[in-house]
């Protein structure tokens, strides 16, 4: 599947972005543009999952109800990062070096327990 590559290779780049020069603005545009990208894969991971085990209805919903679903339904999943996670995706007020420490912070491990658990590997 196309979309589990293009996870692990968003995942990795995120992870190459803590060795960037986080004052160049250019640099932590790019780090936005592929958190945005990576979430937007992360929950097509989650959907997949909910899918493969059983839970087709809780698949369809929003992202707001894909992640409680996600939540309910895997140990590793901590709501509140993926839901701060959600209101930056679609946009956040603050400075652009607070959303890459978010990005480069929490919402890095986040993408990786996703990416490291069973959810995102294929069967």
């Amino acid at each position: 599947m196309d979309w589990q590559r293009d996870f692990q290779e968003h995942i990795q780049l995120l992870q190459q972005a803590e060795e960037e020069d986080l004052t160049n603005s250019f640099i932590c545009h790019g780090i936005v543009h592929l958190f945005q990208e990576a979430f937007d894969l992360g929950l097509m991971a989650f959907r997949e999952a909910l899918k493969r085990d059983g839970q087709g209805l809780a698949a369809m919903g929003s992202a707001k109800e894909l992640i409680a679903a996600a939540y309910e339904q895997y140990l590793f999943v901590d709501e509140d990062i993926w839901l701060a996670m959600l209101r930056d995706r679609h946009g956040s007020q603050d400075a652009i070096e607070a959303q890459v420490g978010r990005i480069l912070g929490p919402y890095q491990d986040a993408l990786a327990a996703l990416y490291d658990s069973d959810a995102a590997a294929p069967r």
